[in-house]
């Protein structure tokens, strides 16, 4: 019988999930309140984040009550609020806060760093809105966690008369541990651009960066000692988002982490390999086959001495391509087990 883990009583999770936005003009999404349900699925998840349900907080616009506009920023952020009470309190909260926000949003035009999300209440010249990367800051200057995970699947594009609000905390001195703080800030989109949700085969519509991120979550290759790193998270979704894209076009998302003092999601054992089936067509005779990985780091180089040849691969994304040639395909292991190049 497998050994069953304890929660991880030590972290926590803000979660917050906007799909209305009846009164600033903008269009009803349908994919942030999935969004935030599915994240939260995996925050629960042993295998996933593992967290004891009491230690994640949310508001999703579908627990609004009837004819109310929800949520407002005093409603989203007081989410934030507990952590801050609680450092002016002297206490340490806990090892690691997630912070997941899905809707629509947009950039600070004067601050390249901020970006916020609007609430349910924002209209064209009250654009009211929750400031969620200023709290995120405050937390990490202020080292009330070891480490802070930051997903913002939200728009981030810029209109000038729209700056994002300081929220009313009062900034203390920075900590002396700030630097120490371990984070992982993933953006769907990059400054100036939006994202994108879609319908997926399961009929489900949901943001293609949340799609792309979780599934990175669950399968992202670990590195030697088993571990599945906020590297290993970037450099998979870097390589696998046009894959959740279907015929919507979208950009590489915007992830900033510090490879020094790298954040490990979880661990798990590498899985052994699996058989690649590969045929060569046209084949000449003798061609090359050059396999990089995820990051189109060159692995290996194989001669072909038939139409068809297998490879073992663990299982990740891999480039192959045949030398000399333009013909080249990118495949996810375990799912791309026989392919034509």
């Amino acid at each position: 019988m497998p050994e069953k883990l304890m929660p991880n009583s030590k972290h926590h999770a803000i979660v917050i999930g906007i799909n209305d936005y009846p009164l600033i003009g903008l269009p009803s999404l349908k994919g942030p309140v999935n969004d935030a349900n599915d994240f939260c699925a995996w925050l629960r998840d042993p295998a996933g984040g593992n967290l004891p349900p009491e230690n994640i907080r949310r508001v999703l616009s579908s627990d609004a009550p009837s004819g109310s506009l929800f949520p407002t920023p005093n409603q989203a952020e007081s989410l934030f609020e507990r952590f801050i009470g609680d450092y002016y309190d002297g206490k340490k909260e806990g090892e690691r806060l997630y912070v997941f926000a899905s809707g629509h949003g947009f950039g600070d035009p004067s601050d390249i760093s901020k970006t916020a999300l609007y609430a349910a209440n924002a209209r064209k010249m009250l654009p009211w809105h929750v400031a969620v990367t200023n709290y995120v800051e405050w937390l990490r200057r202020h080292a009330v966690f070891d480490e802070i995970v930051l997903i913002m699947d939200c728009c981030r594009t810029v209109n000038l008369p729209y700056e994002i609000r300081e929220p009313q905390y009062v900034t203390c001195q920075e900590s002396v541990n700030a630097d120490s703080v371990r984070y992982f800030y993933a953006f769907a989109a990059r400054r100036g651009n939006a994202s994108r949700e879609r319908t997926f085969a399961d009929g489900r519509v949901s943001g293609i960066f949340t799609r792309a991120f979780i599934d990175a979550l669950k399968v992202a290759a670990p590195d030697s000692q088993g571990n599945v790193t906020g590297q290993r998270l970037k450099d998979h979704l870097h390589n696998s988002i046009g894959s959740f894209a279907g015929d919507v076009t979208v950009k590489p998302p915007d992830i900033a982490l510090d490879s020094t003092q790298d954040i490990i999601f979880c661990t798990r054992k590498k899985a052994g390999v699996i058989p690649v089936n590969v045929s060569l067509a046209p084949y000449s005779g003798g061609e090359t086959i050059i396999l990089r990985d995820g990051n189109f780091k060159e692995i290996r180089q194989v001669r072909a001495n038939a139409s068809q040849l297998t490879l073992e691969l663990e299982p990740g994304l891999y480039k192959i391509a045949v030398k000399d040639t333009g013909r080249q395909k990118l495949i996810e292991v375990p799912d791309n087990d026989q392919i034509t190049v």
